[in-house]
């Protein structure tokens, strides 16, 4: 991990579909692999849906976060937004020319560019921007 890749990434809070589909497991694995690098920190999608408060409490306070959806159907997006919380930092992997599919093998070479586009443009996002 470069040091500048997500200065204060531990403050950040990692939010992700792990949809059955291609994207939804690449969302994971770049989830994870951004953790494990220092980008911030996993947050469970699942407790917010539960409507567990204090999930909801702690989304809604977050300073910064980093949502990840697979597809346009934004799942953790939507989740986000039906706590009545400010999802920030967004990104679809199928944005990044991957297609959907299920059942397919995730391509580590496409990971590998997305998790680092990510990462570069957390870099220039500004604490509480909407969307990249």
């Amino acid at each position: 991990m470069t040091e500048s890749c997500c200065a204060g990434g531990s403050n950040r809070m990692i939010i992700w579909c792990a949809g059955a589909a291609n994207v939804g497991q690449m969302t994971n694995q770049i989830a994870v692999e951004l953790s494990q690098e220092g980008c911030g920190r996993l947050f469970c999608l699942a407790g917010i849906a539960a409507h567990r408060g204090g999930f909801v409490r702690s989304v809604k306070d977050a300073e910064d976060m980093l949502v990840l959806d697979g597809c346009p159907i934004a799942c953790a997006k939507q989740i986000i937004e039906h706590v009545e919380a400010m999802p920030k930092n967004h990104f679809v992997i199928t944005e990044f020319g991957v297609e959907k599919a299920m059942g397919a093998t995730l391509d580590r070479d496409a990971l590998e560019r997305i998790k680092e586009t990510i990462k570069a443009a957390l870099q220039g996002i500004n604490i509480g921007s909407e969307d990249q």
